[in-house]
């Protein structure tokens, strides 16, 4: 029997493991020994430039620019709660104008960043999941000052100079019917030749089994310490063709909005739309993007124990709360069931299905019965529910 039991947890786990994941939300990290691999892109066309005092001007005919970003990254699991990851970002920019009445043509291409990215995440409380994160970027080039006599109008800047820095905290709720709200805030040192700002961020998702619907905000806040802000003279003289690069004190708001599609068991594809509606120093305009992610990890569910867990005794779910923190279960005093006893709960339909749904303490025993007190959800996905079986450990 022991062997019996043994065996269909193993087989939850599996099952698990398999599940398709439409959504990943930002603050979940990799458990031990899972990865991600991913490619993103998104373009970018401006619309609008904006000045440092927050005045937007469209752009004159016959001129434009246009960004187009690829980032290649990778995440593994180091432990349970920890991960780190890093890659490398291409971009290419795209602009036209005119100078004294000849029309040009600029572009500049190559590797804008690479970068290295730690997340720590805390032991859930209650549905809401916590996580530290840290990224470093190194640029791996430096802008020489233009000069509009002698210098390539066609050539323009990849984008700023000097090293960024970020560290800060997120956030999520894990709604029980597999609805997710997520914030992130946190500090940013983005370059060199910019001011220092803060970087925010608020998401909400609705993921069912194979598609997930996400909307949002995200926007940078300016710390106002731009270090050619009393010295304008000072500032590099660079051809960015945007307000984007080389910019005093920027800040922009970022609505958006897009859809997930889970590919199988690991793959997902992710698109999005957004489109920049205000800021200071920046450029306004529209993004399109998508990305393409495998992920294998070991599920979205947690492991009761690190090694297999073996069971004495099975009972069934008679009732459940209102709230869905009781349940009550079949088995008591008589079958000895004792108070504080650990019981895990499974959806179990004997031809193959077997997921662990969550884990309680014994609250309360009778003769025949058990009130059992929910400490842990596993999978949220699933129901907790009269008919779902539990099992425990008599020792």
């Amino acid at each position: 029997m022991k062997l019996f039991y043994l065996l269909i947890f193993i087989s939850a786990q599996l099952y698990a493991q398999s599940a398709p994941t439409p959504y990943v939300e930002s603050t979940r990290v990799l458990k031990s020994k899972g990865y991600q691999l991913g490619v993103y892109v998104d373009s970018f066309a401006t619309s609008k430039t904006v000045d440092n005092e927050g005045q937007a001007e469209s752009l004159p005919e016959g001129r434009s620019f246009g960004r187009i970003q690829t980032e290649i990254a990778g995440y593994y699991g180091a432990t349970n709660d920890f991960q780190f990851g890093g890659g490398v970002r291409f971009r290419q920019n795209n602009a036209k104008s005119e100078v004294n009445g000849e029309s040009f043509n600029a572009t500049s291409s190559g590797v804008q960043s690479t970068f290295f990215n730690l997340q720590f995440a805390f032991k859930k409380v209650d549905q809401i999941q916590y996580t530290l994160e840290g990224t470093f970027r190194y640029t791996p080039y430096s802008n020489n000052e233009f000069d509009p006599i002698e210098d390539d109008y066609e050539r323009l800047v990849l984008g700023d100079t000097g090293n960024e820095m970020s560290a800060g905290l997120g956030a999520t709720f894990i709604g029980k019917n597999n609805n997710f709200l997520t914030a992130r805030f946190g500090y940013r040192r983005p370059g060199s030749d910019l001011s220092q700002e803060l970087y925010w961020q608020a998401e909400g998702a609705m993921a069912w089994k194979y598609v997930a619907l996400v909307a949002g905000v995200d926007g940078v806040s300016s710390l106002k310490n731009d270090p050619y802000e009393n010295d304008e003279a000072s500032r590099p003289s660079l051809n960015t063709q945007t307000n984007l690069y080389n910019s005093s004190n920027r800040e922009w708001i970022t609505p958006y909005a897009g859809i997930n599609f889970a590919l199988g068991n690991s793959w997902r594809v992710e698109l999005r739309g957004s489109q920049v509606v205000s800021g200071h120093s920046t450029d306004l305009g529209t993004a399109f993007g998508i990305n393409l992610i495998r992920r294998v990890d070991k599920s979205d569910t947690v492991l009761v124990d690190s090694k297999f867990k073996t069971y004495d005794i099975e009972m069934t779910v008679t009732k459940v709360s209102a709230k869905k923190e009781y349940v009550v279960v079949d088995k008591g005093i008589a079958d000895d069931i004792n108070k504080g006893m650990r019981i895990d709960f499974f959806e179990f339909d004997y031809i193959g299905g077997n997921v662990l749904i969550a884990s309680g303490i014994v609250y309360k025993t009778k003769s025949d019965s058990s009130i059992v007190k929910i400490t842990q959800r596993f999978n949220m996905k699933k129901e907790l529910k009269e008919g779902l079986i539990g099992r425990s450990m008599l020792k």
